[in-house]
């Protein structure tokens, strides 16, 4: 099949726009929510030169089956913090993706009235068959970063 489907997910925040964007670019924060249920983030993996054309790296492993890997790669193609970010990914170990066919994932951060974040995922294309898939993935992935943000306390 032709991968044409765009995922989009989205979800507001109770956190101001800031702090938001740093949980998803800070190497040390990104480790401790990334990945679905079942899944984290090898932390000494994940490498983020903040700024356009810098490098993105990590490794999301299942945490009952460690050889069971998926390696991101990406490039941001736009960075203006805290705002959006735009990436082209290689994501390798991933049977659904075509570790050859680059992926394009954009995160947009909107302020929702008095300190609240609206994070707007946008990626693919991925193949229909998968697609669905990814898009769950990226909702249980947002629950988590809530999660850690409610850990972390800061509003």
């Amino acid at each position: 099949m032709t991968a044409n489907v765009i995922v989009v997910v989205e979800r507001k925040l109770d956190y101001p726009r800031p702090r938001v964007f740093r949980a998803w670019t800070a190497p040390e924060e990104m480790a401790q929510w990334r990945g679905s249920p079942g899944w984290h983030v090898e932390a000494e993996t994940v490498t983020s030169d903040l700024k356009l054309g810098g490098r993105h790296h990590h490794v999301k492993v299942v945490d009952n089956d460690p050889s069971v890997r998926v390696t991101t790669d990406a490039v941001f193609t736009e960075y203006f913090e805290p705002d959006v970010f735009v990436a082209k990914q290689r994501i390798t170990g991933d049977e659904g993706i075509d570790p050859n066919a680059p992926l394009e994932l954009r995160v947009e951060f909107s302020p929702q009235g008095k300190g609240a974040t609206l994070v707007r995922i946008i990626q693919g294309p991925y193949d229909p068959a998968v697609a669905q898939y990814h898009a769950e993935g990226w909702e249980a992935e947002l629950g988590r970063l809530e999660e850690y943000l409610a850990r972390e306390g800061v509003r």
